[in-house]
């Protein structure tokens, strides 16, 4: 479970904001580095970490206690 109130890595939205995208208590996008409030910065987030080399192969688990 998150220590403290989440923020999307990419744009710096906090979790709770009306935008974030959200189901059950949990993120709909994440990666390893953490959470993405929305699909337009997932994308942002992926195209990124791809063109860097940090693109982690492997899914990371939900860093969220539902």
């Amino acid at each position: 479970m998150l220590a403290k109130t989440p923020s999307c890595v990419e744009c710096g939205l906090a979790w709770g904001a009306p935008r974030f995208k959200h189901e059950d208590e949990a993120p709909l996008y994440w990666s390893d580095t953490g959470l993405l409030c929305s699909s337009g910065c997932a994308q942002t987030h992926f195209a990124k970490r791809r063109a860097e080399g940090t693109f982690a192969g492997v899914p990371a688990e939900c860093p969220v206690e539902v």
